[in-house]
């Protein structure tokens, strides 16, 4: 299968062409859950006191997906409702939105060529909830991060939570109403920020290509080649196309040999802000088997 994959996206790739986006029939399929967080920061996850696996988090590594892949949303549908969640039985959401679901079944794809890589993502849209909406021009949005290849410390285990703290605005501790996602301790010149890139579905507006470090910008990268999506039916289909080397601010290098911490975000019916639908923390490699490792994607030509 893999061979046939790689004539897919090759053929098109010789004498110096531009390359063919890959043939996603042929591309496996990774079934995941985005579930509705409200105000679970990084604090709030790494606190015993509010989350009891945080000993098996700290000392034996465990992934967030190794526990919670299987029950993202039943822990979605309580918190959304402002129902309490964890050891400390936290109300994570204390303004719940009447008729927002609680979680996003979704699909991931990750394949690549010799200069690419390109990721499409569907997932079904849920009932609209109805009400304000909070980002009038986009429907939907779709966010993923990564980073620089186990370069932001404690994203191997909860992917792009690593930006996501207690004092941003619209949070349990927010005192400035514009203070947006960041990494503690981050060193853009040392490679320990996430590389961002968002599509939106609103008329006219155009792919963001940034990163998140000592706080979130939302331009800077020059190797997001393409952002596309559509919605048929009930579902939206995203695709993402880019350059594996990193060409601007913010720009994360992909090379064969690191794995990569990654984690994505859906805004639905007009959301904003902490208002989305998260994915749990996954990893890829180029070429790179980890058959042990569940939440593990091997991007293949």
């Amino acid at each position: 299968m893999q061979k046939k994959i790689a004539v897919a996206v090759m053929g098109a790739c010789l004498a110096g062409a531009a390359c063919a986006a890959p043939d996603w029939s042929k591309v496996p399929v990774r079934k995941v859950t985005l579930f509705y967080p409200g105000q679970a920061s990084l604090e709030w996850v790494m606190n015993v006191t509010d989350h009891s696996a945080v000993p098996d988090i700290t000392n034996k590594k465990r992934f967030c997906a190794k526990c919670h892949e299987g029950d993202a949303s039943e822990i979605g549908d309580k918190i959304v409702t402002g129902k309490p969640v964890g050891s400390s039985k936290s109300v994570l959401e204390p303004a719940p939105i009447a008729g927002k679901a609680g979680s996003v079944p979704a699909t991931v794809q990750v394949a690549r060529d010799d200069a690419k890589i390109y990721f499409r993502i569907e997932w079904e849209s849920p009932k609209a909830a109805g009400g304000k909406k909070m980002d009038a021009k986009n429907e939907a949005k779709l966010t993923l991060m990564f980073d620089g290849g186990g370069t932001v410390e404690g994203s191997e285990i909860n992917g792009c939570w690593a930006t996501c703290h207690s004092d941003l605005r619209t949070m349990k501790d927010a005192k400035d109403d514009k203070k947006t996602k960041h990494i503690k301790g981050a060193d853009l010149a040392g490679g320990k920020f996430m590389d961002l890139i968002q599509w939106k579905s609103g008329k006219g507006e155009k792919p963001v290509d940034g990163y998140v470090a000592d706080s979130r910008q939302m331009e800077g990268g020059k190797s997001l080649v393409k952002a596309e999506g559509k919605k048929e039916g009930g579902k939206w289909i995203v695709t993402f196309e880019r350059d594996l080397a990193g060409k601007g601010k913010g720009d994360q290098s992909i090379v064969a040999g690191k794995i990569y911490n990654f984690g994505f975000a859906v805004h639905e019916d007009y959301a904003n802000a902490r208002y989305h639908y998260v994915s749990l923390g996954y990893q890829f490699g180029l070429d790179k088997a980890q058959p042990d490792v569940k939440n593990y994607i091997n991007v293949q030509k």
